[in-house]
């Protein structure tokens, strides 16, 4: 057995040196015996060689943050068992060969007169340099690897998994309400917690650029319960903006929220009932004339047609306007700016870092549902549309009266068109 053990070991080192190539010394190092040989938990001398002009490592130091590189060649092979690199992992491939590198397409083909693969380098959606960075850094938020994600693309995903296309410059210009409420706001507000019947579950919209479309209704969904008092309580279908919404729209490619806003005051929506959503743009099922008529479809509530139209949005900008208008009449729609690092959040309040790609960014339309503070950090609590699992069980909390990724720059309301009878007395 100990003589197949030095063979086995024979072999690795082998093809170790094998792969160091001629700009570094054959090795083995960590394969090394004696008192500089092995591998040890800690950084230590002992477990160090002389590599070129500087030492080279063999300790799980290496292995924990992944950060420096100053591992020996073969420290993975030695202390961690992995098995050296294949041929095909060499750049020795097959022509015409495929292969992912993360969220990459690399593609095997002559280089230089021999086999190689060329890559592309787009920036993906999720880094290890950002999940180390924000969890090692001392940020208010943690940072998570969401492993769906890990063959997505940066710029992919800042096209379908947001989708709200650039305000144009009447609608930035939308004038404000003010309610100058002078009044003792609580330190804690929860739409959840105050209408707990009300608020519509979180959706996840797919990889589709719709969260144009599902926010709108999520919000709509929320004010005609609140304003029944739980007579007109529904959820709404994103699919009859994506879907039917369709002039002056790009489907999962984007949407403008004043076009939708203005769709579903004119035409209404119908229920997620009627219409489940499909994360892509299908034919609409509806004739639209003048107005949303409905083809097939029971209405969930019998006072009422299948069609739940809502008022022109008004825009709310100061924090306080915000609030009261949250405590009143239910959540509303805020625009934000994302960058790559917004991707990764798993829980806390959320403030843009300086990790990961700086240069390209979104426009993102989420929903707020209330607000709190912890530890003296005020932050805004949010509704995304990215299911359950991301974030804090689909929410996430965001800093509050900074204006943190232009959270409070854009926030806009509409009342729900609830029927008389129906109506919050």
């Amino acid at each position: 057995m100990a003589v197949m053990r030095v063979v086995l070991l024979f072999a690795v080192l082998s093809q170790v040196a094998a792969y160091h190539g001629p700009d570094l010394p054959p090795g083995p190092y960590c394969g090394l015996g004696g008192t500089r040989g092995g591998c040890c938990t800690n950084r230590q001398d002992s477990c160090s060689h002389k590599i070129l002009d500087t030492l080279c490592y063999c300790d799980e130091f290496c292995n924990k943050t992944r950060v420096v590189d100053d591992c020996c060649p073969d420290y993975e092979e030695v202390c961690l068992g992995l098995l050296p690199p294949s041929p095909a992992e060499r750049g020795v491939c097959i022509l015409g060969q495929k292969k992912m590198n993360k969220c990459n397409k690399c593609t095997c083909d002559i280089v230089d007169n021999r086999p190689d693969w060329i890559c592309e380098y787009d920036v993906c959606m999720i880094s290890d340099d950002v999940i180390y960075g924000v969890n090692q850094g001392g940020e208010t938020w943690r940072a998570a690897n969401y492993t769906k994600y890990l063959d997505k693309k940066l710029k992919d995903g800042l096209v379908y998994r947001l989708g709200t296309l650039p305000l144009d410059r009447d609608t930035r210009r939308m004038g404000a309400i003010q309610y100058n409420e002078d009044i003792e706001y609580p330190r804690n507000f929860d739409a959840r917690k105050h209408w707990p019947r009300f608020i519509s579950p979180i959706m996840d919209q797919g990889w589709c650029g719709s969260d144009w479309a599902v926010s709108i209704a999520s919000i709509a969904s929320d004010r005609f319960a609140i304003q029944s008092n739980g007579a007109e309580s529904m959820v709404l279908s994103p699919q009859s903006l994506l879907s039917c919404n369709v002039r002056g729209q790009r489907g999962c490619d984007g949407g403008h929220i004043d076009v939708a806003w203005n769709f579903a005051g004119q035409y209404g929506l119908v229920d997620l009932d009627c219409y489940p959503y499909k994360a892509a743009v299908k034919p609409c099922p509806y004739r639209i004339t003048g107005n949303l008529l409905e083809t097939g479809c029971t209405p969930r509530i019998p006072t009422r047609t299948s069609k739940y139209k809502v008022s022109p949005p008004y825009r709310i900008v100061r924090e306080k306007d915000i609030m009261w208008e949250i405590m009143e009449s239910g959540p509303v729609q805020a625009v934000m700016t994302v960058y790559q690092d917004f991707f990764h959040y798993r829980d806390g309040i959320y403030r843009h870092t300086r990790h990961g790609n700086l240069i390209e960014s979104g426009l993102h339309s989420v929903k707020i549902i209330g607000w709190g503070e912890e530890r003296g950090d005020r932050y805004w609590t949010v509704a995304n549309s990215w299911g359950q699992e991301w974030g804090e069980d689909g929410y996430f909390r965001i800093a509050r009266g900074s204006d943190e990724s232009g959270i409070e720059s854009f926030v806009i309301a509409g009342l729900s068109d609830v029927s008389e009878a129906n109506q919050w007395k």
